[in-house]
């Protein structure tokens, strides 16, 4: 496809917030990819590669009709379904490819695209403690993976770690005058429940309210499902804590923005947003999906919002060169129902990212779920129909009520690698219809389809 540059993102607020976050576009050096960044060596293909015309016989259309043709009739009903070869840009196989559907969590390919456009593969989101006179303000700067224990090195697989930048600022603290932790979650704006998501998400742990300050993805306690509804206030009260444990006396913990003559005394920062971007998708994480797509709508419009996010992302993938026609976002999880997607918008993005025509792109396809052995695939693809998909499928799954979606990638028989995107709307049977979407995979992955 054409690519267009980029148009500059808009120009950062010039306050106090943006200047204590203007490291928040920091480039993270260059490091090994940590073990368990992509895929399995093995079984799972190595599909990443830029892809050679000349490695494998090219599937056709009839091929692939024969292979799925039938079973997409009989048994996903009323839904759409692209196959791409993504090396030649042959439409293998359309069904209502133009339709838009509610893509459930599939929508968060189109984040990951957005938030490696405009945020930038390395940049890296800063959690900032900064004090004037007996008041130390938490600043969050929209890191969705800030923990509040051992955090690992970020740049090998970690987390940032909120313990660690207690300790930062208890040892820059000088005097014994007790102070006060305000917290200032500013960075994001609007309300903190996406559009059309039920008030029962956060308690049923489908995500927590979005804010630029989480520490453990606002769960009620590590390791819960339930969560928190004010993660900014628990992070905040959660850092109080650990300066007090460092020897610092915690007077009170309020709410409050940084005025502009703070002074900075400590910061840890997220891992890249690449890593963040695989995370997402791997085991799709709807909070990292909701700060990435504020992040990007603060970055390009100004609108670190819900709103702001999907207009931005939207126009991020008009920039990459994919036709949105029929996408209307409404979020950046997929989590809701007023989302709109065409499976075309998603076998496109796909075969950019896996065909390697740009680079921005080049983290998606490690992200990707692998059948039968990571992320939401690993307890998929365990039938007799649909073992043969087991490590060759790579996919972002997607579930709502009524809604069952999967889109990736498959090496077929030949070694040829196809691209894939389904989406069915109106389902009554969630478990009958991601078994058929699972077979449909397996059976791209086992056909020649010539």
């Amino acid at each position: 496809m054409r690519r267009t540059a980029r148009p500059g993102a808009a120009a950062a607020a010039g306050s106090l917030l943006a200047a204590l976050l203007a490291g928040a576009l920091l480039v993270a050096p260059a490091v090994p990819a940590s073990a368990d960044s992509g895929p399995p060596a093995a079984p799972a293909p190595a599909v990443l590669e830029p892809l050679d015309p000349s490695a494998a016989p090219a599937a056709t259309p009839e091929g692939v009709q024969a292979a799925i043709g039938r079973l997409v009739r009989r048994d996903l009903g009323d839904a759409s379904v692209v196959v791409v070869d993504p090396t030649t840009d042959t439409v293998l196989f359309d069904r209502a490819g133009d339709r838009p559907r509610i893509p459930a969590s599939t929508a968060k390919l189109a984040t990951a695209a957005a938030a490696l456009s405009i945020l930038g593969a390395q940049t890296r989101l800063p959690t900032v403690a900064a004090r004037e006179g007996d008041t130390v303000y938490l600043v969050g700067g929209g890191d969705p993976s800030l923990v509040r224990g051992k955090g690992g090195n970020p740049l090998a697989g970690g987390s940032a770690s909120l313990r660690d930048l207690a300790r930062q600022t208890a040892d820059a603290l000088t005097t014994d005058v007790p102070v006060t932790v305000a917290y200032d979650d500013s960075a994001f704006r609007g309300p903190s429940l996406g559009p059309g998501w039920p008030s029962s998400f956060p308690a049923a742990g489908v995500a927590a309210p979005v804010t630029a300050l989480v520490v453990d993805g606002g769960r009620v306690r590590p390791g819960s499902l339930s969560r928190v509804s004010d993660p900014a206030r628990q992070a905040a009260t959660v850092f109080a804590s650990l300066l007090r444990a460092e020897g610092v006396e915690v007077a009170d913990v309020v709410k409050g923005g940084a005025p502009e003559s703070v002074t900075e005394v400590a910061r840890v920062e997220s891992p890249p947003v690449a890593d963040l971007v695989q995370r997402m998708l791997t085991d799709s994480e709807n909070n990292y999906a909701e700060a990435l797509a504020h992040l990007v709508g603060g970055e390009a419009l100004g609108k670190p919002t819900f709103a702001g996010g999907a207009s931005a992302t939207e126009q991020a993938l008009t920039d990459l060169g994919i036709d949105v026609e029929g996408l209307d976002l409404a979020d950046g999880s997929g989590l809701s129902g007023r989302n709109r997607t065409p499976v075309r918008v998603l076998a496109d993005l796909l075969s950019d990212a896996v065909r390697g025509d740009d680079a921005v792109l080049a983290p998606i396809p490690p992200g990707l779920a692998v059948a039968g052995l990571t992320g939401t695939l690993a307890d998929r693809f365990d039938t007799a129909a649909t073992k043969p998909g087991r490590g060759f499928v790579h996919a972002k799954t997607g579930t709502l009520t009524g809604v069952s979606s999967l889109a990736g990638t498959v090496q077929d028989a030949d070694g040829r690698v196809l691209v894939f995107a389904m989406i069915a709307n109106n389902v009554t049977s969630l478990a009958g219809v991601r078994e058929t979407m699972d077979l449909i995979a397996s059976r791209l992955a086992t056909c020649g389809c010539r």
